[in-house]
């Protein structure tokens, strides 16, 4: 038996009329139809325009729904739900496809009806419509594809329980901007659209125009199809350049003007449709959130929130998560896309509370640099939270700090210190030294920003102002009574007479970081200026000096330190151990080194050099000249200096190599190098087998066999008709390999080997 679809009677299908029980029947919803008066869709909607990309999201879509019977698309406004659920559909192979269309309704008592319609179920007289709903579709193998969920989530959840318990053969795919919660249900999260986004923007523009801008349009606009598609169209009358430069404006920009007047048709639309479905307290934490472009932790929320119980704001965060108003990183942060937040910027205005937003806002982030103020060293959380406010920080500079206000300086030192760290600070050292210039000379925050005026000096090789900037910071400190930070003060004074050439200034100012972090009990911040101290003797030739203090600073640095200031002492205690001859202690050292610094590549090149150092003096040449000529090439690049010190024990290093190899190897094993990434680098240097014992090349050996007989330089250069010099570099090469500082020593190596 079947079930007419147009009256709902039982009856016995024939060929001829598989779906009414009667021609009646048939006519009737056909009347229906062609008026307009029903939302039975026989077929899948239309789209305008080709499917473009998303291969990899339907090829899960299809798999997942092989396994679900119910599978729910959840995404953010305009992301391409119902698109994709539509060709989803369509690649199914199902032999029955419905849409049931809930957007335009706006009462829960008719999703039952819009189902019913949908499959061609019709009231009986005294029979619940849900339940005739259930018997349609018993025995029916059927896919519905039910659009636009979120606005009549509880409803349409129990429609789609029942239906999944009663029918056996029914499916559903539905889209929503939350999850229907519903049992057995499916959650596909959908995001913007990334390298398909550029092919989109092609095709629905009509021509391929400069790719390079197209996706950098499509990135600002996060990938989102609708924001892509509206601005692609858009193009066709407005040159691109122009359209890039005013996205800012980007809900009065986006919407077709000529065609329906639908949340499909505008940017704006399409997300007032979400923030209209949101309770007060809901709308509340969204607009306030507006503006940190950069995402945002519970803490922040809760103090631009204005502070209500955190359980308060992680029911709160967690609505807005759910209607896909905001989303979740994976490092548990939560952001807007711009879209949203430009939209949640403009409800933040409508009720003047900007300003008090704003000041919230800047007030917190300067508490996350206050650490640089009034204490000797940052821990590592506190440099993880100023990377990860940077982007926050940046647009807190640039658009919610006045120009007169004297926080500036707080906010422009921290983006010159995450600036640093990432390896770009030309123009964050600009801003800062522009706003330094500006700022009163007694406001606190000006000792944090004098520190790093001398700090970029330095990197910029401006040494005479660099000391210039350190000494007027440990001033203004000693006058302020700041003793706190004069450990860390005075090791930035260090830097900067180190680097103007000035070893004993340096050492002095060393010893008074050290003398002022013991008084103050900085045990961290003594134990790095230790460290510091210590390179700069080991630079003097004081090997035992610097041995003393490296090793003593390890066990605090190690223990409370973060992990790329620990890896630049444990690169010292390697250069420690070259000196002494242990190439095993200095292999070993050097990996440990590239292993905490691995994620800074700028930080990570020295350790790699310090590998490709042991490499050569244990006689892989090749290897050690790769990894030489890999992080030179880098160092170019980069533009990251390099020690004196280091730099001559590696040129020392590559002319043992450039002597053991032929001119071609040497060649060769320097191009590879140059061709090398850091991650392919770091990589090679890591190489367990790197250090063994030392390998000397035919004609080494014969000088060292000649030197152990007593001859001079010169009867050996006679002895093998070569050059004076040519025996001198021999003698010096091989000393610098074996780790010996004397001819003597020279003579008993040969003696023993």
């Amino acid at each position: 038996m079947g079930t007419c679809a147009s009256c709902g009677t039982e009856f016995a299908p024939l060929p001829s009329r598989a779906r009414y029980c009667s021609n009646a029947c048939r006519q009737r919803a056909y009347r229906q139809r062609s008026a307009g008066t029903s939302t039975v869709v026989t077929e899948l909607p239309a789209h305008d325009g080709a499917f473009v990309g998303r291969e990899t999201e339907l090829a899960e879509l299809l798999s997942l729904l092989r396994k679900h019977r119910l599978l729910t698309i959840v995404g953010s406004a305009g992301v391409g739900k119902t698109r994709l659920a539509v060709e989803v559909a369509r690649r199914s192979r199902k032999v029955e496809v419905r849409t049931v269309e809930l957007g335009k309704l706006s009462r829960p008592d008719q999703v039952v009806q819009a189902f019913a319609e949908a499959v061609g179920a019709y009231q009986h007289a005294g029979v619940a419509l849900r339940t005739t709903l259930l018997a349609a579709l018993g025995n029916r193998r059927t896919l519905l594809l039910v659009d636009n969920c979120e606005h009549l989530v509880e409803e349409c959840c129990g429609v789609v329980d029942a239906l999944l318990a009663r029918c056996p053969n029914v499916q559903v795919l539905a889209t929503s901007r939350e999850a229907l919660r519903a049992v057995g249900e499916a959650v596909y999260p959908l995001h913007g659209m990334e390298d398909d986004a550029v092919r989109l923007f092609a095709e629905r523009a009509g021509v391929q125009g400069d790719q390079e801008l197209i996706a950098a349009v499509c990135a600002r606009l996060d990938g989102v199809p609708l924001a892509v598609e509206l601005a692609a169209k858009l193009s066709r009358t407005v040159p691109l350049c122009d359209l890039a430069d005013h996205l800012d404006q980007r809900l009065d920009l986006l919407s077709d003007a000529g065609g329906e007047q639908s949340r499909h048709r505008s940017l704006r639309a399409a997300i007032d449709w979400s923030h209209d479905l949101l309770t007060g307290q809901e709308k509340e934490l969204f607009r306030r959130l507006a503006l940190l472009p950069g995402g945002f932790g519970l803490d922040i929320a809760q103090v631009v929130h204005g502070g209500p119980a955190i359980g308060t704001v992680i029911g709160l965060l967690t609505a807005l998560q759910a209607k896909s108003l905001v989303v979740r990183e994976s490092d548990g942060r939560f952001r807007m896309l711009e879209s949203v937040r430009l939209y949640a910027e403009e409800r933040l205005r409508e009720h003047g509370e900007h300003g008090v937003a704003a000041e919230r806002i800047i007030e917190w982030l300067c508490e996350k640099g206050e650490p640089g103020v009034s204490s000797s060293i940052l821990a590592p959380e506190q440099v993880k939270a100023q990377h990860q406010e940077y982007d926050n920080v940046a647009y807190a500079f640039a658009r919610l700090v006045a120009p007169q206000d004297d926080r500036r300086l707080m906010l422009a030192t921290m983006l010159l210190r995450v600036c640093f760290d990432r390896g770009y600070f030309t123009e964050a050292g600009a801003v800062l030294m522009q706003v330094l210039h500006q700022s009163a000379a007694v406001h606190r925050y000006r000792i944090l920003a004098l520190e790093y005026a001398s700090l970029l000096a330095v990197h910029e090789e401006r040494y005479d102002e660099a000391v210039k900037y350190a000494l007027e910071a440990v001033h203004t400190a000693e006058a302020g009574g700041q003793q706190l930070i004069m450990c860390r003060l005075f090791r930035a004074l260090a830097t900067a007479y180190d680097s103007a050439g000035d070893a004993a200034n340096a050492a002095w100012a060393l010893r008074q970081s050290i003398e002022h972090g013991v008084r103050n009990g900085n045990d961290v911040s003594v134990a790095v200026s230790s460290q510091n101290l210590g390179w700069t003797l080991l630079a003097q030739g004081d090997v035992e000096g610097a041995r003393e203090l490296v090793e003593g600073a390890l066990p605090a640095l190690r223990a409370h330190a973060r992990p790329d200031v620990v890896a630049v002492a444990v690169h010292s205690s390697g250069c420690i151990a070259l000196e002494r001859g242990d190439l095993t202690t200095a292999g070993a050292r050097f990996a440990e080194s590239a292993r905490l610094s691995a994620c800074l590549p700028r930080a990570v090149l020295e350790s790699v050099e310090g590998r490709g150092v042991v490499a050569v003096l244990s006689g892989r040449h090749e290897l050690g000249v790769r990894l030489l000529a890999a992080c030179r090439q880098m160092r170019t690049v980069w533009v990251v200096p390099v020690e004196q010190w280091w730099q001559r024990k590696m040129d020392s290093v590559l002319d043992v190599a450039r002597e053991a190899l032929s001119r071609a190897a040497f060649a060769r094993a320097v191009n590879a190098g140059r061709g090398m990434d850091v991650r392919h680098a770091l990589e090679t240097a890591l190489d367990k087998e790197i250090v063994r014992d030392a390998v000397l090349s035919d004609r080494q050996r014969v000088v060292v066999e000649l030197v152990a007989q007593g001859m001079t330089n010169a009867q050996i250069a006679a002895k093998l008709g070569i050059s004076h010099r040519t025996v001198e570099s021999h003698v010096h090469n091989v000393k610098t390999a074996l780790n010996l500082s004397t001819r003597a020593q020279l003579v008993a190596w040969a003696q023993s080997n």
